[in-house]
């Protein structure tokens, strides 16, 4: 399991980026995408990192989830990203089907990440992130009011 995954990780945000695209090396790079796509493209994979996500279809979901409820990006910035053709696709590699079916897997831990979502001190930046770079993910959870689902 990665590190970035744990509660206390004492990784700092970049560590924990690092570790992020280390073990999912087939991941789409931001460094080729125009500089819109990359941006929310580089703003979503720290919402995995600072939230404690994977990639498996489980952690898409809670990604999501945290991502509507639990940053400033709110509801605009979260269409924005999915207006992406590149989120698009993924979709459709993924199957409609087995999304919703894992959606419905996963209804308890998406139920978790809204109710720790509303109990959060403050809302994870989604446009300002890059300022917590070299901050620990333990202390940015603990600031924010994170808790890992």
């Amino acid at each position: 399991m990665p590190r970035y995954i744990e509660q206390d990780s004492t990784q700092t945000l970049r560590e924990g980026l690092g570790e992020y695209y280390a073990h999912n090396p087939g991941l789409l790079d931001p460094a080729a995408m125009c500089d819109g796509a990359a941006e929310l493209f580089r703003q979503h994979d720290a919402g995995h990192v600072v939230f404690g996500c994977d990639t498996s279809l489980r952690g898409e979901t809670l990604i999501d989830t945290w991502t509507l409820f639990a940053t400033t990006a709110g509801l605009r910035g979260y269409l924005e990203y999915f207006r992406q053709p590149q989120v698009n696709q993924i979709f459709q590699e993924a199957g409609w089907g087995r999304i919703a079916l894992e959606l419905v897997r996963c209804l308890p831990s998406v139920l978790r990440v809204m109710a720790r979502s509303a109990r959060m001190e403050r809302k994870w930046p989604w446009r300002a992130w890059e300022a917590h770079l070299d901050r620990p993910l333990a202390e940015v959870r603990r600031d924010h009011g994170i808790s890992v689902v």
